[in-house]
């Protein structure tokens, strides 16, 4: 019918495309429509007719008596379903926007709460350079909540993921990202709430709380385990003054060392019979942190049986203590066998409330609870497509809202006297109470139906004791989601970052990690009768290995072991076998199973192996003079258990030097895109200086002796002058070489030295290049800079291991890593 109508056509749904399409051939069959130009009048004209309907169906029915025409019947349904499938047709592009807006927001949330928490590590980094006192102040730091170096390239990882002595394994044993953390990785996890299809497998309920609570709540506890993300349980408590209890005095119960202030709410959670659990995960509803004060679990329904203190304030694990968050919290321990859960939560901040009420239900119960019931007071701020930006808006402005809502309201009632003198009254009504910004309130006037009370003479004078001003506390809380899983780990599992960004003048580096670990008590309550001490041990069970490689292709000889500074001794290693290296007189002519150290020990009396926890006496084993090897006795080894090395590590444990000759580090010659050497650049900057790409390279350990005395360099002079060294940094200017006046021993340079040689010279420090004046006026551009750098790709390989057969449940965590760098140019 044409280009034009093509083009209409292309911007209108499917189903209203069709109809109008109908339309215009039947039109055109009947010969109204004859050219464009009646084409266009008539799409005009059928688009008026649907304007007029202002959104309203088309149908208009076609009556009939006596016999049916099928026609006019079929046109009568062939209307019907027109209109529906327009309404079907707009219901859906409603849905699908607002989907999509919802998805936006949270994706967006997403991204700002990953750039906050970017942030937060930039700072935790800066006060790692801050705070030095050891000479290490370069850092990079890396934080599981939101990982930036970890390497996910399989193929890569299909290279570099292997044991301690090059054992490949596959992707099952990537470690994993969970509860902010890095974690075994993960062989079976079961949901205890409710099955793969969705079925419940669990009841909720609020078993106690202190406070009054409303009775007709719209957001139900069941919300919280309903595995929705756009559901909520939510409660507001009001109270007239802060909550102080004792709940002793309130309600049985097993918790110690509670919290005595604050709202207390204790959920209840009934499994499908004895079930296996070894996490919760608790994602709270609030504007203030939230305490998670205790989780107790019961072996029987009834509560009888045995029952575990899985969470409590001062629990013997410290990581399984109470925890208090606005974000997601998560819980783990060993897995225990239970039918029952109980929560005890703990909401200690509350908000001011100001009411108007009228003064004879002051204390009608009745009606707070309905009050206690109002929307208002749990703002959803899960609402689609709202941003927490918008909801922190929002909740800023409730009291402002409310108030001009009120304020419409009077104006309704005292129209006659005009909107001034009703904002006049309802000022007048809210100083009544002794409130610092009266303007800011939630008013509510309400009856003890829950009902706007109606001012009928809002002019008397009467009004200040037919209404009174009240403050109330709101404690709110609640839960987005709870998870009750069952999981079981790996034994072993690797991490593998991406190549880390590193100086190439760093001369060593430390390392420093925030892990989490579990013990386990071996022995009995009998006393030593030669230690007089208990026979009772903790024991540790996890563990987990750091490697640093500045190899592409590492072999297992590249990646050097390295201990957190945080670790005076080395405990729980997992001893594993190797082939005897080197000459071991010690070993000769004994039956031995022989196991290497990761680190010399410092020596043979810091040392204990144990044989599946349990130690060994050290008539059962050898260990070689040089302290980096052990071998137990044959007929005190079983091939079945799992032996372990306790020790104190020699100081070099705790740092790798990178210019160590076997570290393998070759600089090269900076080359540009094109092939040609050197760094090329137009002219130099308005500090009349140049920013390289790299850190040049000097061979430092040639130029330079360290002296401990002063913690820094002191220059060889016969070896050293700065046109003469190893790796010369070669700077030309308009194809003139300029003179380096640099103090490489301090990495500094003397202004006044910038003089020389009529003003053509430079000093370089860290990437910069900064020019001296030449006297002749010359301009400093058509740079080259020659220099070595070095490519380190270094890589950190963290193997975190559980040294048990049994406590599948169990895993060690590492939270955040932080690598130090001493470098020849810490001052730049």
């Amino acid at each position: 019918m044409g280009q034009f109508l093509d083009d209409f056509l292309l911007t209108m749904p499917e189903t209203q495309r069709k109809k109008l399409l109908e339309i215009l051939e039947l039109k055109q069959k009947q010969g109204i429509i004859r050219s464009e130009e009646q084409l266009k009048k008539e799409l005009e004209t059928l688009l008026k007719q649907l304007e007029s309907y202002n959104g309203t169906p088309t149908f208009f029915p076609i009556y009939q008596e006596g016999r049916t025409n099928s026609q006019a019947y079929n046109q009568n349904m062939e209307s019907i379903a027109f209109d529906l499938a327009t309404l079907f047709d707009a219901s859906n592009q409603i849905e699908a926007l607002i989907s999509d807006n919802q998805q936006l927001s949270k994706s967006l949330l997403a991204d700002i709460r990953k750039k906050i928490y970017m942030l937060k590590t930039q700072v935790e980094r800066y006060q790692l350079l801050i705070n030095h006192s050891d000479q290490f102040i370069e850092a990079i730091h890396e934080d599981f909540k939101v990982p930036q170096y970890t390497e996910t390239s399989e193929e890569l990882l299909t290279l570099l993921r292997k044991d301690r002595f090059g054992q490949p394994l596959s992707s099952l044993y990537n470690a994993e990202n969970h509860g902010y953390a890095l974690q075994l990785a993960s062989m079976q996890t079961e949901d205890q709430l409710k099955t793969s299809y969705g079925r419940k497998l669990a009841k909720i309920e609020v078993r106690n709380r202190t406070g009054l609570e409303a009775s007709n709540n719209r957001y139900p506890v069941e919300n919280a385990i309903d595995g929705s993300p756009d559901t909520f349980w939510a409660e507001a408590i009001i109270v007239d003054d802060v909550i102080q209890q004792d709940i002793e005095d309130l309600w049985s119960h097993d918790y110690h060392d509670y919290p005595k202030t604050g709202a207390i709410c204790e959920l209840e959670i009934t499994l499908n019979g004895l079930t296996t659990v070894s996490e919760i995960q608790f994602v709270p509803y609030c504007s203030y942190p939230l305490e998670i004060v205790a989780i107790h679990g019961y072996e029987r329904e009834d509560s009888g049986g045995k029952m575990y203190s899985l969470i409590s304030p001062n629990h013997p694990n410290i990581y399984q203590r109470s925890q208090k968050s606005t974000d997601r919290m998560v819980f783990q321990f060993p897995s225990v066998e239970i039918s029952k859960l109980r929560i005890l939560i703990r909401q200690e901040n509350y908000e001011k409330e100001n009411f108007i009420v009228s003064y004879d239900d002051l204390h009608n119960m009745e009606m707070w609870d309905r009050i206690a019931s109002d929307p208002d007071l749990i703002p959803d701020f899960k609402e689609p497509g709202e941003s927490i930006a918008e909801f922190d808006k929002k909740n800023e402005l409730t009291g402002w809202q409310l108030y001009l809502k009120k304020l419409k309201e009077w104006a309704m009632i005292l129209r006659k006297e005009g909107i001034v003198e009703a904002a006049e009254k309802a000022i007048e009504i809210i100083k009544m109470g002794d409130y610092k910004n009266p303007l800011l309130l939630a008013l509510r006037s309400i009856n003890e139906k829950g009902e706007k009370e109606i001012v009928k003479d809002p002019r008397s004078p009467m009004l200040s004791e037919q209404w009174l001003a009240t403050n109330k506390l709101v404690y709110i809380y609640g839960a987005y989601d709870i998870r009750v899983y069952g999981r079981k780990y790996h034994r072993t599992s690797i991490y593998v970052s991406k190549p880390l960004p590193l100086n190439s003048n760093v001369r060593q580096i430390s390392l420093s990690t925030k892990e989490k670990h579990h013990y386990i008590t071996i022995g009995g309550q009998e006393i030593d009768p030669v230690t007089k001490q208990s026979t009772e041990q903790q024991v540790k069970i996890t563990d987990i290995e750091y490697y640093v490689t500045f190899k592409k292709n590492p072999l297992p000889k590249d990646w050097k072991p390295i201990l957190p500074v945080e670790q005076k001794y080395v405990e729980g290693e997992l001893l594993l076998g190797e082939n005897v290296q080197g000459d071991y007189p010690e070993f000769r002519n004994m039956d031995l199973i022989i196991f290497e150290f990761r680190f010399p020990v410092v020596s043979k009396e810091t040392v204990t192996i144990r044989q599946n926890g349990y130690p060994m006496t050290p008539d059962m084993y050898i260990i070689s003079d040089d302290g980096k090897k052990v071998g137990i006795k044959r007929e005190y080894y079983s091939p079945s258990s799992i032996y372990t090395a306790d020790y104190k590590p020699v100081d070099d444990a705790y740092i790798i030097r990178i210019d160590q000759q076997d570290i393998g580090i070759e600089p090269m010659p900076f080359i540009n895109k094109n092939g040609e050497l050197g760094e090329r650049f137009e002219k130099a900057d308005h500090n009349n200086s140049i920013e390289l790409t790299y850190y040049p390279y000097l061979y430092r350990d040639v130029l330079f002796q360290y002296n401990p005395t002063k913690e820094g360099y002191d220059q060889d002079e016969t070896k050293y002058t700065p046109q003469e060294i190893y790796y010369p940094v070669i700077v030309r200017v308009n194809g003139e070489e300029f003179k380096n006046i640099t103090d490489y021993t301090t990495n500094t340079y003397d202004p006044e030295r910038l003089k020389e040689n009529g003003g053509k010279t430079f000093a370089h420090i860290g990437k910069k290049i900064i020019f001296g004046t030449p006297i002749n006026g010359q301009k400093i551009e058509n740079i080259v800079v020659d220099y070595h750098y070095v490519a380190t790709d270094m890589r950190i390989k963290a193997i975190l291991r559980r040294n048990h057969a049994g406590y599948e449940s169990i895993t060690p965590s590492l939270y955040s890593y932080q690598i130090r760098c001493q470098s020849f140019d810490q001052e730049e």
